[in-house]
């Protein structure tokens, strides 16, 4: 049995080396063909463009970042043809000639990548920018009107500001004339005490006189005077609640006072966080200009000769098998 497969096998490289240059001819003759073809076919560039969106709100403890468009969706947008048509509109290319543009979004960026592969390098350039433009021109609108809204929020909060400012104003006018009444009563508390200090030398000197003399008019003098006393004791603990009562008020003015500035100070706060995520807005860039490839992506002279000496390889050894079984059963 293993004689008889040398023996079959002796034949087929028998064949090849009686064949061999009907073989070798096959190679070179397609080897050749496509060389000449390779030679022949226009030579095609790759175009490319890199986008990175914008964002219209920084990553902050309240959120995350907002970008002025998700790139999946943008891409989606390109890969449909939504900027093409106004890119055809514009340049005038019919629909016939427009080349594949093809646009990918690295994982877990911002970026986009857009490119065509394309002989009329020029005009694939022009394609891109455009479309580049157009990209850019919706996006700053969407930018633009971010920046109102943040500047309206400055604007309101600033008209609160103004208001509280005039409710402090409002309280302050409440509290003078409660700080001149205390000092009106502060000093009619001075004559009470003063009058007060009068009728108790009065009172001391007609009990020392009663001891002495014990007389009706005396009596009466010194219930007299001691029930004066006692008004004016009472006049002056009741001037003390007033004026403690005016005090408690002022304090309750000054709590108000000192809210009302608290809010002046997170209104504060809230402009200086709008301005800062004003500032923080970034627009939609042009990270790489449309560049052209320095080789051309096709043709490939080196793999499609490859690939044909290879297919001629084959086909030659079909051919002197064929050739010789003819002349054999011929």
């Amino acid at each position: 049995m293993n004689n008889e497969e040398e023996i079959n096998l002796m034949d087929y490289v028998k064949v090849l080396l009686k064949r061999k240059w009907l073989i070798l001819a096959c190679f070179v003759v397609f080897v050749l063909f496509a060389g000449i073809i390779s030679f022949m076919m226009p030579k095609v560039y790759k175009i490319e463009t890199v986008l990175e969106v914008g964002r219209t709100q920084r990553e902050t403890e309240n959120g995350p970042e907002q970008l002025v468009e998700s790139p999946t969706q943008l891409l989606g947008k390109i890969e449909g043809d939504v900027y093409g048509i106004k890119v055809r509109q514009n340049l005038n290319i019919t629909e016939q000639i427009w080349p594949n543009v093809k646009v990918e979004n690295p994982k877990d960026t911002n970026i986009l990548v857009i490119s065509i592969e394309s002989a009329d390098t020029e005009q694939a350039k022009q394609i891109l920018m455009e479309e580049n433009s157009l990209i850019i021109a919706d996006h700053e609108k969407i930018i633009e009107t971010k920046k109102e809204l943040l500047e309206k929020e400055i604007e309101a909060t600033g008209e609160k500001i103004e208001t509280t400012q005039e409710d402090i104003k409002i309280t302050l006018d409440k509290i003078t004339p409660l700080e001149n009444d205390i000092s009106r009563i502060e000093a009619k508390i001075l004559i009470l005490e003063e009058e007060k200090g009068n009728l108790e030398d009065k009172v001391s000197a007609l009990q020392e006189q009663l001891v002495f003399e014990q007389t009706p008019g005396t009596q009466f003098a010194l219930f007299d005077a001691k029930e004066r006393l006692a008004d004016k004791k009472q006049e002056t603990e009741d001037l003390h609640l007033r004026i403690n009562s005016l005090r408690s008020g002022i304090e309750d003015y000054n709590s108000e006072m000192n809210s009302l500035e608290r809010d002046i100070t997170d209104y504060n706060s809230q402009i200086n966080s709008f301005r800062a995520d004003i500032e923080e807005i970034r627009p939609t860039e042009i990270v790489k200009k449309s560049t052209i490839s320095e080789r051309p992506i096709e043709p490939r002279p080196l793999l499609y000769m490859v690939i044909a000496g290879i297919l001629g390889i084959f086909i030659g050894i079909f051919w002197a098998f064929g050739k010789e079984w003819w002349e054999t059963s011929k």
